[in-house]
């Protein structure tokens, strides 16, 4: 026997609630069907406490139009006479959020889900109009912020739809035609941008955003053909859809194009993401990702490298060869990567900013290593045979654990003197720079130049104490009040490279100036590299300024105690400029530079250091724990190593632990089933190949004498063997199941639980019998449960039991 398939009378319920869950959303729906209606223009007005949404379009033509499209939902529209709709089901959404009342032509609907159920009122409009009005009141009234928040959504959904859209009185859809697209084609149009979203419009409605990783770059596409798309009109079927196929290749040409244009030299973020994605997912260029994609983020400065850098780079020691060899470590949470920076500034061991972690989809150090070890393995297979016999060096390093690091590494921070500067051409020249620094961060801070010769007020509030000091992790470091300290390292090069070295204090003074606070322990943000631009701009000509008078103040120092030594740098630097100025004078052009050597920016002493402040500033260091000696870098790289193995296999235990629970569920379902099964074949009489999975939860609960009547309905004459099909027909009337209950699926048997449900479902329908009176209990079926008697009259559209047998008795009379 061949019967048809049914349709669920819940599934309105589905359709109403659960297609989409913003106002936005189901607002758009009305839009797209009066452009399905043929309407040239769309009316929206939208308040806290409701809405209306008029258009000029064909309404419903006749009576048989509004009962066949309006009041069935999943009618199929024929082909080409809409543009957005498929099955009529998009007008239920705005049931979900509001009572509403629909006139077109001469009929007026009336819809309360709340009140009515799943059903409408239907009436002759007391004033017939053309097209379609719907008026709606909120169920839950919108605040201000939730109004807002709707209208900019549907201003975003709309924005090239082919009809104008009015929203308060304001249009805010645009026609695309008159904008400018990088490429245009029968399918679509076009617009790639290095970053961002990929927006999506299916013929001027927004579908999605895709993430720009599955791009490599951002943009808007704008189809002028129907995607396919899925019954909520969320997702594109990309496998299938025969219009989207050409709209992504096109695509996908441009966002590589975007990609060409910046260069090897600028890599988006989204390309980084969708390279790591390309090596995962066994990509055949993939060497080629490997050689030369950016993949991997290191500390300090999220530094880019692709994978194989990455390898070469971990394989090598640092500078002074201290940082461990073939070991990394991964911050995992973003609020420790100023630590990390320090940790990689002192050169312990080679760190990895989470966003590498993230790049790749991983949640651990485990699966971050696993994911390197398929990625290597795919690569090797693809790599040309000169690559492959050299293989062997690029095996995958050791990951150590980020947090033993961190715990046991301390920055260490102190302030020095500059009688600690033992050469005397040094501290001279750390004299000369140590008045300018303090004038130079003062302007770049927002200070206010007192003299015309640049210097700062004494009392500037921006005014800062420059002082010399040690620490294993910065070459400068600030509190953001009251001093900035230098690494005695680099002030040291002051007297081998005086105007590079001097460049280098400059460029450091204007980072400190932009960490705007203490720059212990903090991280660099898009805000803090963005003052730090702006800084190095405005500050350029200030910068050049201040490098002639560092060089006049040390040539001036040189000459208090006679000629300046012929061998000394910074003398042949000031003779230079001097030369070139003279040479321009004599031209008749004004010289390179300003002449300052009189001026009492130059001529004036020093002031000297302050060594309370120092004593002051190296208490506070104490306090804060900066000032600690040296770990041993070996033991705790060690340490590190076993923490990391000990992470590792508890990681490892975790996931074997939930595959042997999935296992042990999964066993005591399918014994559960089978002894069901069998139970099932004893109360029946059939062989047991007869009953399937599907049959067992259809019968599931059922007393013998309505096993065998339910059997007797069956829908096929096969055994089900392994189509693993069962009931799924009985009509709902008719239906005496109960809900599968899984505390009494495993580990019961069926003559245990038996009696149990018997009982229960008896002293249930005695109740209810009694609270519906002696009329209504008489339209109750001998096999219905109240279980079965709710279902019922939920999907039926009723709130209680009595009013869905009321409607039965009467449907009956």
């Amino acid at each position: 026997m061949r019967l048809p398939f049914t349709l669920d009378p819940q599934i309105i319920h589905h359709v109403i609630y659960n297609q989409a869950g913003s106002i936005g959303k189901a607002i758009i729906e009305l839009i797209m069907n009066s452009i399905d209606a043929g309407a040239t223009g769309v009316q929206i007005t939208m308040t806290e406490s409701g809405f209306e949404c008029v258009d000029d379009g064909r309404g419903f033509a006749s009576r048989e139009d509004v009962l066949n499209y309006f009041g069935r939902f999943g009618t199929p529209h024929q082909e080409g006479d809409a543009t957005y709709g498929r099955f009529r089901l998009g007008r239920g959404q705005i049931m979900a959020h509001a009572r509403t009342i629909w006139t077109s032509n001469a009929w007026t609907m009336s819809v309360d889900t709340k009140v009515m159920g799943y059903h409408y009122d239907l009436d002759d409009a007391t004033e017939p109009r053309a097209g379609c009005s719907i008026t709606g009141e909120w169920y839950d009234p919108l605040t201000n912020t939730e109004l807002l928040s709707a209208v900019q959504e549907i201003r975003d959904l709309v924005r090239y739809t082919p009809i104008c859209v009015e929203m308060n009185g304001r249009a805010i859809s645009r026609d695309p035609k008159a904008e400018k697209w990088d490429f245009e084609d029968e399918f679509a149009y076009y617009r790639a941008k290095p970053e961002g979203a990929v927006s999506i419009y299916n013929q001027g409605v927004l579908v999605r955003h895709d993430a720009s990783q599955l791009w490599g770059a951002g943009g808007l596409i704008v189809s002028k053909k129907a995607i396919d798309l899925n019954v909520s009109r969320t997702e594109i079927l990309r496998k299938t859809c025969a219009v989207w196929k050409p709209i992504a290749k096109q695509f996908a040409k441009l966002a590589e194009a975007v990609a060409a244009r910046l260069g090897e030299h600028r890599k988006t973020e989204a390309r980084r993401e969708k390279c790591a994605h390309s090596l995962l997912s066994g990509d055949p260029k993939a060497y080629e990702l490997f050689d030369k994609e950016e993949v991997i983020t290191i500390l300090p400065g999220k530094r880019h490298l692709s994978l194989r850098a990455f390898l070469e780079k971990v394989r090598q020691g640092g500078p002074s060869n201290c940082r461990a060899r073939d070991t990394y470590t991964v911050v995992l949470n973003g609020f420790d990567v100023p630590k990390g920076e320090a940790i990689a500034a002192a050169d312990v061991v080679m760190v990895l900013h989470p966003n590498t972690l993230e790049r790749f989809g991983c949640y651990s150090v485990l699966e971050f290593e696993e994911s390197l070890r398929r990625v290597m393995e795919h690569v090797e297979t693809v790599a040309p045979a000169w690559c492959q016999r050299h293989w062997h060096r690029y095996s995958l390093p050791n990951a150590v654990d980020f947090e033993t690091i961190r715990d046991a590494f301390v920055q260490r921070m102190s302030i020095v003197s500059e009688k600690t500067l033992t050469d005397r051409e040094t501290r001279r020249a750390w004299t000369a720079m140590r008045w300018c620094l303090q004038n130079y961060a003062g302007l770049a801070a927002g200070g206010h130049a007192a003299y015309k010769d640049g210097r700062l007020a004494w009392n500037d509030p921006q005014r800062v104490q420059i002082l010399l000091g040690e620490s294993n992790t910065a070459e400068a470091w600030t509190d953001g009040e009251s001093y900035i300290a230098f690494d005695r390292k680099v002030v040291e090069r002051l007297k081998v490279e005086p105007l590079r070295t001097a460049n280098r204090l400059f460029s450091l003074a204007e980072h400190e100036v932009a960490h705007q606070g203490d720059s212990v322990d903090s991280g660099h943000d898009e805000a803090f590299y963005q003052r730090y631009h702006d800084i190095s701009i405005s500050m350029s000509e200030m910068r050049a300024r201040y490098l002639h008078i560092f060089l006049s103040k040390l040539h001036r120092s040189m000459e208090a105690e006679g000629k300046p030594r012929d061998n000394y740098k910074a003398y042949y630097e000031m003779q230079l400029a001097k030369r070139v100025g003279d040479g321009r004078q004599m031209r008749g052009l004004p010289p390179a530079i300003e002449d300052v050597r009189d001026d009492p920016v130059v001529t004036s002493q020093v002031p000297a250091e302050n060594l309370a402040f120092i004593d002051l500033v190296n208490s506070r260091l104490v306090q804060a724990g900066v000032c600690p000696p040296p770990p041993d870098l070996s033991d705790l790289i060690e340490r590190a190593r076993k923490q990391q193995e000990v992470l590792n296999a508890e990681r490892a235990e975790q996931m074997l632990q939930e595959r042997t629970m999935l296992e042990m569920e999964l066993e005591e379902s399918e014994a559960w089933y089978e002894l069901q099964r069998r139970r099932l074949a004893q109360v029946l009489g059939v062989p047991i190949n007869e009953i399937c999975s599907e049959d067992v939860l259809d019968l599931e609960g059922l007393a013998d004498e309505a096993l065998e009547a339910a059997w007797a309905q069956r829908p096929r004459e096969e055994d089900c063997g392994p189509s693993n099909v069962g009931f799924g027909h009985l009509g709902q009337d008719e239906e005496a199941r109960r809900p599968i209950d899984t505390e009494r699926r495993i580990g019961t048997t069926a003559s245990d639980a038996q009696p149990a449900v018997l009982n229960r479902d008896a002293e249930e329908m005695a109740s209810l019998r009694s609270e519906v009176g002696e009329s209504l209990s008489a339209t109750i079926e001998p096999h219905e449960t109240k279980w079965s008697l709710e279902r019922n009259a939920a999907a039926a559209g009723f709130f209680g039991i009595a009013d869905y047998l009321a409607w039965r008795k009467e449907a009956a009379s």
